[in-house]
């Protein structure tokens, strides 16, 4: 026969050369496609069997890993990609069941199948319940949180990430529409939350999303009562776009549960609303978001005394992502009231790890800074009426690796600004004698009077120059220069706090410390500085106060010993002497002290002398005293940390024996030089 095969058709009498080549191939099709179908009809077979395995592998894995036990009561496959599981319970070892599933029915998509991503082309939730149970020394979720070993996490540690940032946000991003391009029905779903009496839920009774429109209701239960929600959204898979809406239908807002938690945080809110695009652009990823809040309610003891309210907030932002960077660009703003704040990030980590963000805002009008602040904060300068304009601008570059690197950039410039009247609180006030409340902490001690009337106020003129050059080169060397605040102590501030990891080094000025004594309350919220700061820059912008009589009025009021304030009382209290007659060895020990003055016993030994550590610092503030022409070099040169207490506070000195060992951590962190 002929090297080349023929075929007759039935439709007629006509030869189709087949070539070995193609008839080889042919045969390999045809091989594969029994495979296939082979493999499909024994996976059809033994579906079941697989879909057990694959549990009691997740049942091993989590009971080695998190010392829990996953159980599943029944489980069936249907076809090839159905998979239902009933009575399934997740309970962590000698803990109260942390999950229980009375059914769920899911089916697995072709496209996920064949991309080897799980995807799910419906699920269906009868009755689920996760419960979070925490007790007196123990709870049922924090296994959860279990770390690698210790050697695991070191050797990981040592091994930078590969992941850029596109590919993580972008792993979010598919996340996120997968489930959401899914059909979803959910019969009862709830989270609760116990802690003794307390209980805290959030129910679903029922959610429904098909064909990208996604609608259900819930219920939040918290300490303060019962809210109902009404909830709704689009998610458009294809083109990456998703909006949700959740609204409150009961008539009071009751605080959100779970938040509680987060050491007594409380929110509340109306609604809420999220809108999320993917865009195009020159990054390897880009989106914007924006998020809207209507009728905000917060309260934490780190942001304020107060609930703090906000009728209006609006974020917008407009994020990318590439392999080494991620943040945000132009046009990203949040606007609370009528305040457009315009924000600027930049996170990298190549060629170093490094944090830029900006922030600014200009006014036209003045008045609609005051008119947008939120109730609960800066309670004394709201109501202010003012005109002129306002321009804010704020920048941060920051080197994690080398926070003494950072730079900062901060201030708020006014443009024929003026203040035509006072809210709650006239800052001029001090310029007039006036009645001081001195506060320990929280709790006040006692009130005198800031003026003549008092025997113990000593006039700025009446205290020894020593003593007040000491006080300024200890707390703020550029007092009578600066508007208020000293960039570079802020920067110094900082970058000690980063490489320190804590709150280690702060950076008041006087005018600060003043606006902190007599116009604020003592607690240490964030809502309490952000209106120090702005205090302190309408006083010194608005020349509503002299610097002498700031600086006399510091003097007077600040505490300088156990009930001991005011120079006129600690002068005595110490030497039994007025403050004109402090030496400058005197004037250097008061100095010393302001900073912690109820620690003023640890500095004297046995013999009632300042201990000999202190030459270092009496030397140290001599020599700035010198390069500000404050005192003459040979003056400097005989500085000793001698001195004799002979007031009351002789009596209150301790013996040796109780006494801390010798350090430097007692003294006071002398400001940056200007």
């Amino acid at each position: 026969m002929n090297h080349r095969d023929f075929f007759i058709s039935p439709l007629g009498r006509f030869r189709i050369f087949a070539d070995p080549v193609i008839m080889s191939r042919s045969k390999i099709a045809w091989i594969i496609a029994g495979a296939i179908l082979l493999f499909l009809l024994t996976l059809f077979l033994v579906r079941d069997a697989i879909l057990g395995w694959g549990i009691q592998k997740a049942s091993d894995k989590i009971r080695s890993r998190y010392k829990a036990e996953l159980k599943v009561g029944a489980y069936e496959m249907s076809g090839l990609r159905t998979i239902s599981l009933a009575n399934l319970i997740l309970v962590p070892e000698g803990g109260d069941t942390l999950i229980n599933v009375h059914a769920v029915r899911c089916k697995l998509s072709w496209s996920g199948l064949i991309r080897m991503r799980p995807q799910f082309g419906f699920i269906e939730l009868d009755t689920a319940t996760i419960s979070l149970v925490k007790k007196d020394s123990s709870d049922n979720f924090r296994f959860l949180l279990a770390k690698k070993s210790e050697a695991a996490d070191t050797a990981d540690s040592k091994v930078p990430s590969t992941i850029g940032y596109e590919e993580r946000i972008g792993g979010i991003l598919d996340l996120v529409f997968d489930w959401f391009g899914t059909e979803i029905s959910v019969n009862r779903f709830s989270i609760r939350y116990t802690r003794g009496k307390v209980v805290e839920e959030l129910l679903i009774p029922q959610l429904f999303l098909e064909a990208g429109q996604f609608k259900s209701s819930m219920v939040t239960t918290s300490g303060e009562g019962v809210s109902l929600w009404l909830a709704h959204g689009e998610f458009d898979t294809q083109n990456r776009k998703m909006q949700v809406s959740i609204g409150r239908s009961s008539e009071k807002a009751m605080a959100l549960p779970f938040l509680d938690l987060l050491d007594g945080l409380k929110v509340s809110l109306d609604s809420v609303r999220f809108q999320l695009a993917e865009t195009e652009g020159v990054h390897a990823l880009n989106w914007t978001s924006s998020l809207e809040l209507y009728g905000f309610m917060t309260r934490h003891w780190r942001l304020s005394e107060e609930e703090i309210h906000v009728p209006t907030v609006r974020l917008t932002m407009n994020g990318y992502a590439d392999a080494d960077s991620t943040g945000l660009l132009p046009g990203s703003r949040c606007q609370v009231g009528t305040v457009p704040l315009n924000l600027g990030l930049d996170v990298s980590r190549k060629p170093e790890r490094r944090i830029r963000s900006r922030a600014d805002f200009n006014l036209a009008n003045a008045g609609d800074l005051f008119g947008s602040l939120p109730s609960g904060m800066f309670r004394s300068v709201r109501g202010i009426k003012a005109r002129g304009g306002l321009r804010f601008e704020f920048m941060a570059d920051v080197p994690l690796d080398r926070p003494e690197a950072l730079q900062l950039e901060c201030g708020m410039k006014p443009a024929g600004f003026r203040i035509d009247s006072y809210g709650a609180e006239n800052f001029s006030r001090i310029s007039q004698p006036f009645t001081f409340l001195a506060m320990d902490g929280e709790r006040p001690v006692r009130s005198f009077s800031v003026g003549p009337d008092n025997p113990l106020f000593i006039p700025l003129e009446q205290i020894s120059p020593s003593l007040r050059n000491a006080v300024l080169i200890c707390e703020d060397p550029s007092f009578f220069q600066h508007a208020g605040f000293v960039a570079e102590s802020f920067r110094e501030s900082m970058a000690t706090n980063l490489k320190q990891r804590r709150f280690a080094r702060g950076g008041s000025t006087i005018s600060m410390q003043l606006v902190k004594n007599v116009f604020l309350s003592r607690n240490k919220s964030i809502s309490r500085k952000l209106e120090e700061i702005m205090i302190v820059w309408l006083m010194e912008r608005s020349r509503l106060v002299s610097k002498e009589r700031m600086f006399e009025v510091y003097l007077n009021i600040i505490e300088w010993g156990p009930n001991v304030y005011g120079i006129g009382e600690a002068s005595r209290f110490y030497f039994d002497k007025s403050p004109a007659q402090l030496t400058l060895e005197e004037s250097i020990f008061l100095a010393s002290i302001v900073p912690s003055p109820k620690a003023f016993r640890y500095r004297f030994g046995s013999d009632g002398q300042l201990k000999p550590y202190l030459g270092g610092f009496y030397k140290q503030v001599a020599g700035r005293m010198v390069r500000k022409e404050m005192i003459p070099q040979e003056l400097a040169d005989g500085i000793q940390p001698s001195i004799r207490l002979s007031g009351p506070a002789a009596l209150l000195v301790q013996p040796v024996d109780s006494i801390p060992v010798d350090s430097a951590a007692w003294l006071p962190e002398l400001p940056v030089q200007n």
